[in-house]
């Protein structure tokens, strides 16, 4: 639950930040356990820091989250620079945010420090100590207690698509980034996998869909697992969400040539759209309809 927002932080690759052979092991075979080709390329593309806090440290955080009152949705992540930490084999730091279980509402911002013990890869302690008030940096998931944020508007939002300077070319494949920024001066909310849809030049509406199983971006470290998104995700104002979109776009099905190139991705918002110039190459086998993969939305990261 808690990996679907992730914020790499790479940290100084010096001597002292390196993680042990025995935690190293252990990270290798929790991602080797990863079914999923596409998932376990993802997470291996991840910040050293990222994989050693998801791993290493994720499992430890929950007990003393909950004595503090958080329910079971928790992130040892922010959207700020220095989110997560290596200071060395024996200690990670970084900020995180946990939501109350007192209300299912309230979120709030806490320090973190997994103190881990190097010959064996396990952790020792696990530390937490909470910010004072939901507005302190890195509170990016807080949100106003008395009244829920509204659904967002499609005027009150930017969208636009990276596609990370070709990272997710190769293996006749391709993909690209959906940036979603608020532009709006409230905070609101959005479906956590929100429909897309693909136009032509002339606005035609294309026969390109997502694929009905839809996974997490970071899958867990058990593998990774079809996941029902139903809660919304909160965007404060001023701050970008982001989905991954993955799909086929070499002509490998038997030269069937059944391609299109859409002119336009389109966010559906409530009543309303955003639209976005697109430039990829969608294939399928001949007689069916085109297909993509999308994340649910979540923070910045450099994942794939």
């Amino acid at each position: 639950m808690a990996l679907l927002f992730s914020t790499p932080v790479f940290a100084a690759e010096g001597r002292e930040s390196q993680p042990s052979k025995a935690e190293m092991d252990s990270i290798n075979r929790q991602i080797a356990a990863i079914q999923n080709p596409q998932d376990r390329a993802a997470v291996q593309n991840q910040s050293l820091v990222w994989k050693m806090t998801t791993f290493l440290c994720q499992s430890a955080a929950r007990a003393p989250l909950t004595r503090l009152g958080a329910d079971d949705r928790f992130f040892l992540q922010d959207d700020q620079p220095g989110s997560q930490v290596l200071v060395s084999s024996s200690l990670l730091q970084g900020r995180g945010q946990f939501r109350q279980a007192a209300d299912g509402i309230s979120w709030t911002p806490f320090q973190w420090s997994c103190h881990l013990d190097p010959a064996t890869g396990s952790v020792k302690s696990f530390e937490v100590t909470p910010l004072a008030g939901v507005g302190a940096a890195g509170a990016s998931a807080s949100s106003t207690v008395g009244h829920a944020p509204e659904a967002c508007q499609a005027a009150h939002l930017n969208v636009t698509l990276d596609d990370r300077n070709g990272a997710f070319d190769g293996m006749s494949q391709s993909g690209t980034v959906l940036t979603v920024r608020n532009t709006g001066e409230e905070a609101c909310t959005l479906p956590p996998v929100p429909l897309v849809q693909f136009e032509d030049k002339s606005g035609a509406k294309l026969s390109v869909f997502r694929r009905s199983v839809v996974r997490a971006r970071q899958p867990g470290s058990h593998g990774a697992k079809t996941t029902q998104h139903v809660e919304p995700v909160l965007i404060e104002p001023g701050v970008v969400r982001e989905a991954t979109l993955h799909w086929v776009s070499g002509e490998v099905f038997d030269d069937s040539h059944n391609c299109v190139q859409p002119a336009w991705l389109v966010l559906k918002v409530g009543q309303g759209e955003q639209r976005a110039a697109f430039k990829g190459h969608l294939c399928a086998p001949a007689g069916a309809h085109q297909v993509f993969d999308q994340s649910a939305l979540q923070a910045h990261t450099d994942a794939q």
